[in-house]
């Protein structure tokens, strides 16, 4: 069979193209630092990147709400550290107005100071996020919480719905505190002996009350109602801190498994310089052969052989 020279150029030509195009995507590996640019140059190694960033950025969503959640936690727990430091206080004033030492006017005083914490405590329970949302309103978060009507008494206005997250191994947190959780479970010991559970702010109305009367007895009962409150926000504090552990524990891993991921991204999508340099090497002397042959064959003429 005879092989004109229209094809056999025509072959030349096509080989040369072929080494011209590998080269080039050599280099265009070695200079993006990716196996595949576009998908036409490693359709399989475009459709893993695609997976696997898919993945990688679910993880860093996931990631991102947690510390949302984290970040609403701490601030929630600030606020408790807050009114548990107002309990403290009470306690301390409670054992002063309780000393004979102190006189009655002495313990009307101590009144004023009592009555200034219960408008700190209601400014806190108010206390909203960086989103405008009421922290101890329940799942009201537009609503405001605690209102205090004309002659002094404190009402709660959200609900008692606690909402929880998932945060991964069948593991969930309450995300939101309910008010009158902390601020209306507090112990009231009757002279019987029977207890019943009040307010802070009907706590610390009623110390106000027995600082002015100089009423020993229910300055006392402060005392101890005062360390139930304390008790009440020390538990929430700790359930916050708990909370902020399993979120930090669960964010260690999202972090681990992303690197994993990134590493496998890294082997499928990224260059392998030493491969890349390689075989651009390898594909740089075969060009500069076919030149070569292919410059010396475009030469040859029948004289040549006469």
């Amino acid at each position: 069979m005879r092989i004109s020279t229209n094809l056999y150029f025509t072959t030349l030509n096509q080989r040369l193209s072929d080494q011209h195009s590998k080269i080039s995507e050599l280099q265009t590996q070695l200079a993006t630092g990716k196996k595949a640019v576009t998908a036409s140059m490693d359709s399989e190694a475009a459709m893993a990147s695609l997976r696997m960033n898919s993945v990688i950025e679910d993880q860093n969503n996931y990631k991102s709400t947690l510390q949302n959640v984290d970040g609403q936690l701490r601030q929630e727990e600030s606020l408790v550290s807050a009114m548990h430091k107002i309990s403290d206080r009470i306690k301390e004033l409670s054992i002063i107005g309780a000393s004979d030492t102190y006189s009655a006017e002495d313990k009307k005083m101590i009144s004023t100071e009592v009555a200034q914490y219960k408008l700190q405590l209601l400014a806190f329970a108010n206390s909203k996020d960086e989103n405008d949302n009421f922290f101890f309103s329940g799942s009201q978060k537009s609503t405001q919480p605690y209102s205090m009507a004309a002659d002094g008494a404190v009402s709660y206005q959200g609900d008692e719905t606690a909402i929880f997250v998932d945060i991964g191994a069948n593991e969930k947190i309450q995300v939101n505190t309910i008010g009158d959780e902390v601020l209306a479970n507090v112990t009231r010991t009757a002279a019987n002996g029977s207890t019943s559970k009040i307010t802070a702010f009907t706590m610390l109305d009623d110390f106000v009350t027995a600082l002015n009367s100089n009423d020993t007895v229910n300055i006392s009962r402060a005392m101890a109602e005062a360390e139930s409150f304390s008790e009440v926000l020390l538990k929430k504090q700790v359930e916050l801190g708990m909370s902020q552990n399993s979120i930090a524990n669960r964010v260690d891993i999202i972090d681990e498994k992303t690197l994993v991921y990134k590493d496998l991204l890294s082997n499928v999508a990224d260059t392998d310089y030493s491969e890349a340099i390689t075989k651009l090497s390898a594909q740089m002397l075969a060009l500069e052969a076919a030149q070569s042959t292919f410059a010396k064959v475009s030469q040859l003429t029948l004289f040549d052989y006469i």
